[in-house]
């Protein structure tokens, strides 16, 4: 059994998932509920750049002093505020940006803004993507010099085409990255054996390991596992763990809200398990226009209160069994 999970993050780094909408072109079947309903819409960018800086700042007074921001949605590039969001916290502090896309807007578009980020995550979605396109795409990326991987995400209704698509994706211009992901179906891990054998190993395709550690360097994120018997474990990706079916840690010590935070639509700060953070009763919320005189928590790790953790780089968050 797994008593810790642990990674090299650097301690002066947070990251922070944020989501600024559920805005989005594609709904896609196993999406996660409320990612893709447009029910939420973009927040006021004023309001946004101003709380993020006082939020950003307050961490750099409790020792953190780098930043990885993640965007994810609904479909963050149709966010008309992209550039300025990206841009003026990039002014100011030390931030990397990740964009989490279907890779569905123009060439045109790609072309003019691939500098707002140092990491495009490309979903490949097996009812929806266009794969000729999603080359295009990535191969802009990939001669922009921003780091990039295609993750095609393995629906197991449709297994079969999604490893099609994954040969499809080879014959690209470029070798960037390709990774085949696990998926849920209302909180189930639907795979058969043959499948999640396939699963073991996400990694399909890797360049050549010059490229990857040049870009990977912004991005430190080997997970390390320790057992009872103290035998250890390094990982290739982050989706051992949900692929093992190894995310349950219910009443373990979790480092959610000291390395890694989720901010939603409605602007609550916490986790993609939705666990409140920080030792408070409820959620402190980025949108709240006395936001920058309320928070100041203590920042300190949670005991898990899930049964599952759905989220496939928060599994791979700081982890002590208790």
């Amino acid at each position: 059994m797994i008593k810790i999970v642990d990674n090299t993050f650097p301690p002066e780094l947070l990251r922070i998932e944020y989501m600024p909408g559920n805005v989005c072109n594609y709904k896609c079947s196993y999406c996660f509920p409320g990612s893709n309903e447009g029910d939420m819409l973009w927040p006021d960018i004023d309001l946004t750049i101003d709380n993020f800086k006082h939020l950003l700042s307050y961490y750099i007074e409790n020792g953190k002093t780098k930043f990885n921001i993640y965007l994810v949605g609904g479909e963050t590039t149709v966010w008309k505020d992209i550039e300025r969001f990206c841009s003026e916290l990039k002014e100011k502090f030390d931030v990397v940006f990740e964009v989490s896309t279907n890779g569905s807007r123009s060439t045109k578009w790609w072309r003019a803004n691939a500098k707002l980020f140092d990491h495009v995550g490309i979903s490949v979605h097996n009812e929806f993507a266009k794969i000729d396109h999603v080359i295009e795409v990535a191969d802009i990326m990939y001669e922009e010099g921003i780091f990039l991987n295609a993750d095609v995400l393995m629906d197991p209704n449709n297994f079969e085409k999604c490893q099609e698509n994954i040969e499809l994706l080879k014959q690209s211009k470029y070798e960037w990255p390709i990774l085949a992901k696990g998926v849920y179906y209302d909180g189930e891990h639907r795979y058969n054996e043959d499948q999640s054998q396939f699963l073991v190993q996400p990694v399909k395709r890797m360049p050549g390991m010059e490229w990857y550690y040049e870009h990977h360097k912004k991005f430190p994120t080997e997970t390390v596992l320790t057992y009872n018997d103290g035998s250890r474990k390094q990982l290739n990706g982050d989706g051992y763990i949900i692929a093992n079916d190894l995310n349950r840690f219910r009443g373990w010590k979790c480092w959610l809200g000291v390395d890694t935070i989720k901010i939603f639509p409605d602007g609550r700060i916490t986790g993609n398990c939705q666990q409140k953070l920080y030792g408070a009763d409820d959620y402190y919320n980025i949108y709240k226009i006395h936001f920058k005189h309320t928070f100041r928590p203590e920042i300190k790790p949670v005991i898990c209160e899930q049964d599952i953790c759905p989220c496939a780089k928060e599994t791979v968050t700081k982890k002590i069994k208790l």
